[in-house]
Protein backbone atom coordinates (compact mmCIF):
# COMPACT_ATOMS: atom_id res chain seq x y z
CA UNK A 1 0.00 0.00 0.00
CA UNK A 2 1.11 3.53 -1.06
CA UNK A 3 2.06 5.43 2.28
CA UNK A 4 1.12 8.88 -0.07
CA UNK A 5 -1.78 8.12 -2.01
CA UNK A 6 -1.51 11.30 -4.26
CA UNK A 7 2.55 11.43 -5.93
CA UNK A 8 2.40 15.57 -4.99
CA UNK A 9 1.09 15.11 -1.55
CA UNK A 10 4.37 16.12 0.52
CA UNK A 11 5.02 19.28 -1.75
CA UNK A 12 1.59 20.28 -0.94
CA UNK A 13 2.24 19.98 2.62
CA UNK A 14 5.01 21.71 2.83
CA UNK A 15 3.67 24.65 0.72
CA UNK A 16 1.28 25.21 2.88
CA UNK A 17 1.98 24.52 5.95
CA UNK A 18 4.61 27.24 7.36
CA UNK A 19 5.33 24.99 10.36
CA UNK A 20 6.09 21.99 8.67
CA UNK A 21 7.96 24.10 5.59
CA UNK A 22 10.16 25.54 8.26
CA UNK A 23 11.25 21.77 9.72
CA UNK A 24 11.48 20.51 6.34
CA UNK A 25 14.08 23.13 5.08
CA UNK A 26 15.80 22.65 8.76
CA UNK A 27 16.38 19.13 7.92
CA UNK A 28 17.16 19.44 3.75
CA UNK A 29 19.71 21.91 5.41
CA UNK A 30 20.97 19.74 7.84
CA UNK A 31 21.25 16.71 5.50
CA UNK A 32 23.14 18.80 2.76
CA UNK A 33 25.78 20.22 5.42
CA UNK A 34 26.26 16.31 6.15
CA UNK A 35 26.60 15.57 2.53
CA UNK A 36 29.58 18.21 2.06
CA UNK A 37 30.91 17.00 5.20
CA UNK A 38 31.56 13.76 4.32
CA UNK A 39 32.43 14.29 1.37
CA UNK A 40 35.25 16.46 2.16
CA UNK A 41 36.10 13.49 4.88
CA UNK A 42 36.21 11.45 1.50
CA UNK A 43 38.22 13.54 -0.37
CA UNK A 44 40.80 13.97 2.42
CA UNK A 45 41.43 10.69 2.79
CA UNK A 46 41.59 9.54 -0.99
CA UNK A 47 44.02 12.49 -0.85
CA UNK A 48 46.11 11.19 1.83
CA UNK A 49 45.98 7.74 0.13
CA UNK A 50 46.98 9.30 -2.97
CA UNK A 51 50.39 10.89 -1.47
CA UNK A 52 51.29 7.94 0.65
CA UNK A 53 51.22 6.39 -2.98
CA UNK A 54 53.54 8.62 -4.57
CA UNK A 55 56.14 8.27 -1.63
CA UNK A 56 56.01 4.52 -1.58
CA UNK A 57 56.06 4.84 -5.73
CA UNK A 58 58.92 7.52 -5.78
CA UNK A 59 61.11 6.01 -2.60
CA UNK A 60 60.65 2.08 -3.23
CA UNK A 61 63.98 0.15 -3.72
CA UNK A 62 63.67 -1.19 -7.19
CA UNK A 63 62.81 -5.23 -7.29
CA UNK A 64 61.77 -8.36 -9.51
CA UNK A 65 59.13 -7.49 -11.60
CA UNK A 66 56.55 -10.17 -10.86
Amino acid sequence: MNPHPHPLAELVRIESDPAYRNLFCAELDAAVQDRFANRATVMAEVQAAAARLRALILHSEPGPST
